[in-house]
């Protein structure tokens, strides 16, 4: 018998150990990485370079962390192996041999156009796609059918720079500078060709060279002083190079005196390139003295940004402790991507396991992923990412609008004017009036429209009278304006004014400036707004509840198309982010009057807001669309100070815990149903009373909620001890008596630990 036993646990525990082992095997298979490989240039290259590389790959980062964070694709966590092709179309070369004979499925880089073309025929002969986002030359996507990028082309960006200095800026004679490899030359052609087509001079033009040194800079210098000193300068110099090229050529420039207005292409227009200079005596002294109006091309500006870009924006910076620029967005935006085609792979053909991604069989997955992105071709499978909603055209180029940057002070901000893509001419009900006018240009093969930008600034002085009931509050604050356009950018409507007031017809109005006046060409007005405003209020939470209080305007006449408003970040002294982290200062002068409430953040975002109302007006309902406003918003996040709530509020809940408690603990023939009833009664009263300070309309069960139903279940089992216990079979056995006090004695905290876990779990991490 003995023997027989010790045979079952040995069989027992080898099964055990095989079983374990199975799933280990199982577990390891299941965890299989899924590779994805990044090409970016890191060392033995330009600062800037560097810097720009740097901030594509945290952008890459940030987005497979989010994605490892959330599980991974189906339970496998994406790997990123980093290769550094130092920005050199020699190393891209060697390293797109690694790449395609590494487990990668897909290839994120290279970040010039040259070192994309030197990998690009690597990676389509080996069948593995790759996806840019700052390769700009066609020639990368051209006739490669496994290259794709999310950023525009050449051919489109060189037309539309042309079209800017011609039409917008009103300039007639350009001095231009382009590079010597693929970008350079692609760019540098399609500006000077569309720039002399628009009747536009070029009165003189450089072709930088390879081992481009001091001595070539001078030369260039010296032409611009000649042009200068003979009363016929340029009236801009426009640099279609990649920074590294033309650095040195802006620092000597600007101590030279020549202030000419640069315009430049994306490269330039990263924030990158300020960084490389921050360490000069003149960028110590005053910030942005050497990209001071410099303007560049972009897929992407902060300022102009929804709230789902300002999260990012935000997210990356309490990640790298940086800003952003846009090729960190653009790199987010490329492996958002990838991880989109393996999503809807999996989708599309769950039905078919053999031609679904697997992450096993790297050559079927990698033309796998390749379908899925040539998939994202057309409005209605765009993608959506953590910055932009795009889509990619039949040359796999993603079709996105270009903005206009200009430098202020080292930070990117919107130009003044900006040519925003119509999406459909039908909806344009005067359209060749407005084309007559100059206010619509057609360039290649799409229309783009003048629209004015509007930069606006808040300060915040006083936060009080905050009401939970109606959801309202006072704000104190100055709001200023600044501005290039003719028309009323102050005209404005504030959304969420003082809901009483709204529902009655009245409307907050700005009254007179208390400063206005114009500098350097822009206008500027500051006004001083006190007044209540709403905010529907989200008491799910209460009390660990965190509440928006906003202030939100549009324009009140006009359309998104017409004129949108920018965050003055230059005029708030805040270049780094959007979204403040308040400081102790700021909440005790702000806040001092609502001590329930701590401030946490502020955070400025412009968005659209749509008007399904056709207004009357007749162009919208000739043309089936909405009206569409730019939207500006500053909000306030705000958390109930729990400790103050919990010693004014929770503390009598919990003294009637404590009390339900001791009960147990006295002779049993002392405790009765009457005096349960009464102190659940007294809870009830209490907790109607709490539920008070809620708006009416509340309905919903708030976190407090639970906290009370803890406290009826645990008088509830109570008193269904007491009425057990008076039962005469426990009343004649004391045993089973004192087993069943001391069940409640045990359960009564067992329960509120349990729940004490689950509330924690839930609104406390």
């Amino acid at each position: 018998m003995r023997r027989r036993k010790t045979i079952v646990w040995l069989t027992l525990v080898l099964l055990g150990i095989v079983a374990s082992i199975g799933i280990a095997i199982f577990n390891a298979q299941n965890q299989e990485n899924i590779t994805i490989a990044i090409a970016v240039p890191l060392t033995n290259t330009g600062e800037a370079t560097q810097a720009a590389g740097k901030s594509m790959l945290q952008g890459v980062e940030l987005y497979i962390n989010k994605v490892n964070q959330a599980g991974g694709i189906q339970g496998k966590p994406l790997k990123l192996q980093v290769y550094d092709d130092q920005a050199k179309p020699e190393v891209a070369e060697k390293i797109a041999g690694d790449i395609v004979r590494s487990k990668a499925v897909a290839l994120i880089g290279h970040y010039s156009s040259s070192t994309s073309k030197a990998g690009g025929k690597i990676y389509q002969a080996a069948g593995i796609p790759a996806i840019s986002g700052s390769a700009t030359a066609d020639s990368v996507t051209e006739g490669n059918e496994w290259y794709f990028r999310t950023i525009f082309a050449d051919s489109f960006q060189g037309r539309f720079i042309a079209y800017y200095l011609k039409k917008v800026l009103g300039y007639s004679k350009i001095f231009l500078i382009h590079g010597y490899d693929a970008y350079g030359l692609g760019l540098g052609q399609t500006i000077e060709a569309e720039f002399r087509q628009l009747g536009g001079n070029i009165v003189a033009k450089w072709q930088l060279e390879p081992n481009q040194t001091k001595a070539t800079d001078e030369i260039i210098i010296q032409d611009l002083q000649k042009l200068k000193d003979s009363g016929q300068p340029p009236d801009a110099v426009v640099l279609a190079t990649n920074r590294d090229q033309v650095t040195n050529l802006m620092v000597e420039m600007k101590k030279r005196n020549l202030d000419f207005p640069l315009f430049g292409g994306d490269d330039l227009g990263d924030v990158a390139i300020d960084e490389s200079l921050a360490n000069l005596p003149e960028e110590k002294e005053s910030p942005g003295f050497f990209t001071n109006g410099l303007y560049a091309t972009v897929p992407l500006i902060y300022d102009v940004a929804d709230d789902r870009t300002q999260q990012f924006r935000t997210t990356f910076e309490q990640t790298y402790g940086t800003p952003p620029g846009w090729s960190a967005a653009s790199y987010y935006d490329a492996v958002s991507a990838i991880v989109e085609a393996i999503n809807r792979t999996l989708l599309t053909k769950k039905d078919l396991p053999k031609t679904a991604f697997t992450g096993k069989d790297v050559k079927a997955d990698r033309y796998l992923i390749k379908e899925g992105l040539a998939a994202i071709n057309s409005p209605e499978t765009a993608i959506q990412t953590g910055t932009r909603t795009f889509y990619l055209n039949d040359q796999r180029n993603a079709v996105v609008p270009i903005a206009v940057g200009l430098f202020d002070k080292g930070n990117l901000v919107s130009a003044f004017t900006q040519l925003q893509t119509i999406r459909n001419i039908k909806k344009i009900a005067d359209f060749e009036e407005q084309i007559k006018k100059g206010e619509i240009l057609q360039v290649g093969d799409r229309y783009l429209r003048k629209t004015d930008i509007v930069y606006v600034g808040i300060d915040i002085n006083k936060v009080s009278y905050l009401d939970e009931k109606t959801s309202s509050y006072l704000v104190d604050s100055y709001l200023w304006f600044r501005y290039k356009t003719t028309l009323d950018a102050d005209n404005i409507e504030f959304i969420n004014y003082g809901i009483n007031r709204l529902d009655s017809g009245e409307r907050l109005k700005l009254g007179e400036p208390i400063k206005s006046g114009q500098e350097a060409g822009v206008k500027y007005k500051v006004y001083r707004i006190k007044a209540d405003f709403h905010e529907e209020f989200d008491f799910h939470n209460y009390p660990f509840d965190t509440q928006l209080l906003s202030v939100r305007f549009r324009h009140a006449n006009l359309t998104r198309d017409k004129l949108i408003y920018a965050i003055d970040f230059v005029g708030m002294r805040d270049k780094s982010s959007t979204t403040k982290e308040l400081p102790k200062q700021w909440k005790q002068e702000v806040f001092k009057e609502i001590s329930a409430w701590t401030p946490e953040k502020v955070t400025f975002y412009q968005d659209t807001l749509v008007n399904k109302s056709t207004l009357g007006d007749r162009r919208v309902i000739d043309t089936n669309s909405d009206l569409e406003y730019s939207q500006f918003n500053t909000v306030i996040s705000i958390t109930r100070d729990l400790l103050g709530f919990s010693i004014k509020n929770l503390l009598p809940l919990w003294f009637f815990v404590v009390v339900a408690y001791l009960l147990l603990f006295l002779p049993f023939e002392n405790l009765s149903a009457e005096v349960l009833s009464g102190l659940l009664l007294a809870v009830v009263f209490y907790h109607l009373s709490l539920l008070e300070s809620l708006p009416d309309g509340v309905g919903y069960v708030v976190a407090l909620d639970y906290a009370f139903y803890l406290v009826y279940l645990l008088l509830g089992l109570e008193l269904l001890l007491v009425i057990v216990g008076h039962k005469e079979r426990f009343q004649k056995d004391k045993i089973k008596l004192d087993r069943l006090i001391t069940f409640g004695r045990i359960s009564f905290p067992a329960i509120i630990l349990i729940f004490f876990a689950t509330f924690y779990s839930l609104y406390l991490r």
